[in-house]
């Protein structure tokens, strides 16, 4: 069996979630000596990359990014095509199309592959796929409202687009073998929007974590180390507007002369003139995905703040906190809430309006500091059901072997 992954931007550049979950399957595929196609643009070729025996192929096309999300583009589609002839592939994987026309997963189903297509966001739905223009427009529908916020927003589309966008990727939807979404969360909400996909074609295969960090702190689920001391809340993940940047900096200015409360922040910080110079506001910093849950043990908080605005389709970070052992505060959107709710992980708290229930959590627990103990106790048993890279992988190959 022979796959090619096609991404919408180089994997190993600078990686986010998407590529972060490509480099974990290629790196399975590589340790098990299976060679591995991947398909991806850059500003003035398509490149396609082949691991093979711990060998890195590379071979450049024409063509290249297009930054305008069109539906078809018939040069790009010649290049696909004799990509897809230079190398013999049973299965043809769409991680993301973002910089790619749509039609290429047209194309794969025209020349008989099996053809997979995972959604880690709301690019099937929408192309300003986090949807914050303002706020998230929770998948708003009529034509005339997107279009007014696309254009707000800076995207160059005309009255249309979108709803012509829909009806061609419901049709993709019934042409391709299966969709992979990484939460029920995102499931629903693809069937809600799509209702023409069917039930058993849409597959839910969580995201993996390293195996490696789960073999920290093997043992007892810790204690809270503070004892008695101040109440320690720790934002974790890139410090950005739509992972809850503001509710959290809300937090800080509130509690800023309070003995009983500190803060630390887990993350790279894209703009530090947001940060005060408050006392009890620690930045610890950006950090590795290998050494994540060394980091947070170091920073050692009592909870890990996951204030996202948006429903989140499955949270890495909230993986990474389960693996560390600690406990969330986490708002009720999405797959938080699913997962959250599902591993009894910690506290949620409204996605609307976060701030007044968080206040009202923090006060609790600075009485009752013994309830975020009964929650570690919870979080170390989810701990042992994340699912590994490796566990991953082999859902996908499994899963590749049925449809073959």
């Amino acid at each position: 069996m022979k796959v090619l992954y096609v991404i919408d931007q180089k994997p190993d550049g600078y990686p986010g979630g998407i590529e972060y979950h490509l480099l974990d399957i290629l790196g399975v595929f590589i340790k098990k000596r299976r060679p591995v196609h991947i398909l991806f643009p850059e500003m003035g070729s398509l490149q396609l990359r082949r691991y093979d025996d711990y060998k890195i192929h590379e071979v450049s096309y024409g063509g290249g990014r297009l930054d305008d999300h069109r539906l078809r583009d018939s040069s790009i589609e010649d290049i696909f095509n004799k990509v897809l002839d230079d190398i013999d592939v049973d299965v043809v994987h769409f991680q993301s199309i973002r910089t790619l026309p749509l039609s290429l997963v047209e194309i794969a189903k025209q020349r008989r592959k099996k053809v997979l297509m995972t959604l880690h966001e709301y690019y099937f739905w929408c192309i300003n796929c986090i949807m914050l223009s303002p706020e998230f427009c929770w998948f708003q529908e009529d034509e005339d409202t997107c279009h007014e916020c696309l254009t707000r927003s800076g995207y160059n589309v005309q009255k249309g687009f979108m709803t012509e966008r829909r009806a061609y990727i419901a049709h993709l939807f019934q042409m391709v073998d299966k969709i992979i979404v990484p939460s029920m969360y995102v499931k629903d909400v693809l069937l809600s929007l799509y209702p023409g996909v069917s039930y058993d074609k849409c597959v839910v295969i969580e995201l993996g974590v390293d195996k490696e960090l789960l073999q920290t702190n093997i043992g007892k689920a810790p204690v809270r180390k503070n004892g008695n001391g101040p109440l320690h809340l720790a934002f974790l993940g890139n410090f950005l507007h739509y992972k809850g940047n503001r509710t959290f900096l809300q937090l800080v200015k509130y509690f800023k002369t309070s003995d009983s409360v500190r803060f630390s922040i887990i993350g790279n910080i894209f703009d530090p003139s947001l940060l005060p110079s408050n006392k009890n506001l620690n930045i610890a910093g950006g950090y590795t995905r290998d050494k994540i849950v060394k980091t947070i043990n170091e920073v050692s908080p009592d909870l890990v703040m996951l204030l996202s605005n948006w429903p989140e389709t499955f949270s890495y970070t909230l993986s990474e906190a389960i693996a560390s052992g600690v406990p969330v505060i986490a708002t009720d959107g999405g797959a938080l809430r699913e997962r959250v709710s599902k591993e009894a992980a910690g506290f949620l708290v409204p996605i609307e309006n976060p701030l007044p229930r968080t206040i009202e959590l923090i006060e609790d627990m600075k009485q009752q500091p013994e309830v975020i103990d009964y929650f570690r106790e919870r979080v170390w048993e989810a701990r042992k059901r994340l699912k590994t890279v490796d566990q991953m992988v082999e859902d996908h190959l499994n899963l590749y072997n049925s449809l073959l």
